[in-house]
């Protein structure tokens, strides 16, 4: 499973378990990867929603971050918490475990919006399902599209790889024929 934990810390300040385990490791770094990269290129763009797994768990990123990006070559993972001491939600997603990511434009999940589309980039897990999605947030003014968001989504997909799909290996994203 990618998504290592989102997890609320505990209340009787004995941190333990797989928590203080991750909150121990001190290799942290830059992006050390083109699929790394893309990952920091989204975090620091701005409002979007975070749907982990089949779409149960969300988590609406406002504002920009930067990515905090861990461990070895090996066991990569992508770190995010937000908050303070008295509330925070962490979560940890294991980039060496991500298999595929797609970019997506496609028909608004809810009819209560028809005609609408949604933008995603999509990571994908070892069984090619879609383990994490990032939706680009407040796409719509209004019935319209705004146009700045389209082409923020197309400006990244084209500087990676500018293809719907790309294969993961080794942090590189090639062309799923590779």
């Amino acid at each position: 499973m990618i998504l290592r934990s989102a997890v609320l810390p505990t209340t009787d300040g004995t941190n333990m378990g797989e928590e203080q385990e991750m909150g121990t490791i001190a290799d942290i770094s830059e992006p050390a990867s083109e699929l790394e990269r893309l990952i920091a290129d989204l975090s620091e763009s701005g409002l979007l929603v975070f749907v982990f797994g089949v779409g149960w768990w969300t988590a609406h990123l406002t504002g920009v971050t930067a990515p905090v990006l861990r461990g070895p070559a090996d066991r990569r993972w992508w770190h995010v918490q937000l908050g303070d001491e008295a509330a925070s939600w962490t979560m940890d997603v294991r980039v060496d475990e991500i298999t595929g990511v797609r970019f997506v434009r496609g028909p608004y999940p809810f009819p209560s919006f028809p005609g609408r589309e949604v933008l995603t980039v999509q990571f994908l897990g070892p069984g090619e399902d879609t383990v994490l999605s990032c939706y680009v947030h407040d796409l719509y003014d209004g019935q319209r599209m705004r146009p700045e968001k389209l082409a923020a989504w197309q400006a990244l997909r084209e500087r990676y790889g500018n293809r719907d799909e790309s294969k993961v290996h080794h942090g590189t994203l090639l062309s799923p024929a590779a």
